[in-house]
């Protein structure tokens, strides 16, 4: 994919993902022009979603004290899905109206594996945590969670199968981790995660 000239830049890593494709991109937006960049990132996400593959994407906001940081995390479900949205002209007429709104480059990460659970996205471009933090809270997490999923399995499905059951709490518990109970995790424990 070439990149678009002028002020948005991306940095691709070729990198082939079996099952998730995951794009975190950072936008730094003039004093003023949230609205508008907004209105326009609603606009590009529903023809997003028309393309194959999309599996959805996530927005944070930070105030910084001279502009705000919108920081994009897109999902497809592979790099050659994501690959037709980025050279498509929805994506690249979007970019084009993005000049008018950004102040900074955009930065472009391709994640996987434990380090996209502990990816803040004020620390993009940051060294991942160390392994026995994120080992640390992982454990936090997921123990709480197979021990209430496999509860509520064991007495909801009692007569299934063990096999079976387990595969239910598995299909429930990975989802929840990467989408709903890391990213809330990483942003309280954030202080001690990247501490250097």
């Amino acid at each position: 994919m070439v990149p678009p000239e002028g002020q948005i830049r991306e940095s691709k890593v070729t990198r082939s993902m079996q099952n998730q494709f995951t794009i975190v991109v950072s936008h730094f937006i003039q004093p003023g022009k949230e609205q508008a960049f907004e209105d326009a990132l609603k606009q590009v996400i529903e023809k997003a979603k028309t393309y194959p593959g999309y599996g959805g994407i996530q927005i944070f906001h930070y105030q910084h004290p001279t502009e705000r940081e919108y920081i994009l995390m897109i999902r497809f479900d592979t790099e050659a899905n994501y690959n037709i949205w980025a050279t498509s002209d929805a994506r690249n007429n979007w970019f084009e109206e993005l000049k008018a709104f950004i102040t900074k480059e955009s930065e472009v990460r391709f994640e996987e594996g434990l380090e996209f659970w502990f990816s803040l996205p004020e620390e993009t471009g940051a060294a991942p945590p160390k392994k026995w933090k994120m080992a640390v809270l992982t454990w936090m997490v997921i123990y709480p969670l197979v021990l209430i999923l496999s509860t509520t399995a064991g007495i909801v499905l009692d007569f299934w199968p063990p096999y079976m059951r387990i595969l239910v709490v598995s299909m429930i518990l990975v989802p929840l981790m990467t989408y709903v109970v890391m990213p809330q995790v990483t942003s309280v424990f954030a202080g001690w995660i990247f501490k250097r």
